[in-house]
């Protein structure tokens, strides 16, 4: 398919383009997000969290990952000793060239393969204890078939975990989201700005095409599909709707500087977000951590 290749293009020329956002390289709002994934328990990374914490003392037998990209994610929990075996898969060659790189020299084993989620499939009876989706399922344009396959294949007691975007198709907010957030730019100097632009515009559609037309191709149906192959054991919604498209237009230095105005500010546009999640008829989450299970029998 044309737009698979166009996409596949995007990763091999950008095969780091999956790692941390700049919102999230701002380490206060890191740890706001890391202590809404763990349900307030700690400000650590939320691998970290995941492992030691919610799965303490548990070890598990196979893992399949799903849309890999550079590996990070893996070889942490392969480092951490939370699987025996991972398995874990991109369309992106030149990402997984890093993945197997960063994999040798940590000095862990990790099963890096080439596949394409919209095509990928499974045996039957190849079970894993856990599947991992992070950052790759609003790609994914097979989404159903996807989340079938991983119903099949995750045994009775498997966990699925998916820590994603699920706001608007292609980045594409709607005018009451951008208001928003070009009402809170007009509050900023220009020596807070980056310079990047005059106030926040959505992309066009010839423009996410132009770059990647997998990106968040569709997002907004993630949650919904979700609750129809699996339930729900945890479900961490953490936000972004506004400082995701927000922050790259945000003089970066200057926020991420350890001082009180600079941290103020930012812990006043997360309050923002929260507030406004929280009113009725308010903002939805634009990301959100779920661990899932397979459906309880009826």
């Amino acid at each position: 398919m044309q737009e698979d290749s166009q996409a596949k293009n995007y990763w091999e020329n950008n095969p780091r383009a999956g790692t941390a956002s700049q919102w999230v390289k701002n380490p206060v709002i890191a740890k706001a997000i890391f202590k809404k994934m763990s349900g307030g328990q700690t400000t650590r990374y939320w691998l970290n969290w995941l492992v030691e914490d919610f799965f303490a003392d548990r070890k598990f037998e196979r893992m399949l990952s799903i849309g890999c990209g550079i590996g990070n994610h893996e070889i942490l929990m392969a480092r951490l000793g939370l699987v025996n075996q991972i398995d874990a898969f991109d369309f992106s060659e030149a990402s997984l060239k890093i993945a197997r790189e960063e994999a040798e020299t940590a000095g862990v084993r990790i099963n890096f393969y080439q596949d394409n989620f919209n095509e990928f499939d499974l045996e039957e009876d190849q079970k894993y204890d856990l599947i991992f989706c992070s950052g790759s399922l609003h790609h994914v344009k097979e989404m159903e078939r996807l989340l079938s396959i991983v119903q099949r294949n995750l045994t009775p007691e498997g966990y699925f975990i998916v820590n994603e975007y699920v706001g608007d198709c292609y980045n594409i907010y709607s005018q009451r989201q951008v208001q928003l957030i070009n009402r809170l730019y007009e509050c900023f100097p220009d020596s807070l700005r980056s310079g990047a632009a005059k106030k926040f515009r959505n992309p066009t559609i010839q423009q996410v095409f132009t770059a990647d037309p997998s990106e968040s191709i569709r997002s907004k149906l993630i949650l919904p599909l979700l609750g129809e192959f699996f339930d729900f054991e945890v479900y961490r919604p953490y936000g972004g709707g506004i400082l995701h498209p927000l922050y790259p237009l945000l003089n970066h230095d200057e926020l991420a500087a350890k001082e009180p105005k600079s941290e103020t500010i930012i812990r006043l546009l997360l309050e923002f977000e929260a507030i406004l999640m929280s009113l009725p008829g308010g903002m939805e989450t634009d990301f959100c951590l779920c661990i899932l299970r397979q459906k309880k029998q009826a």
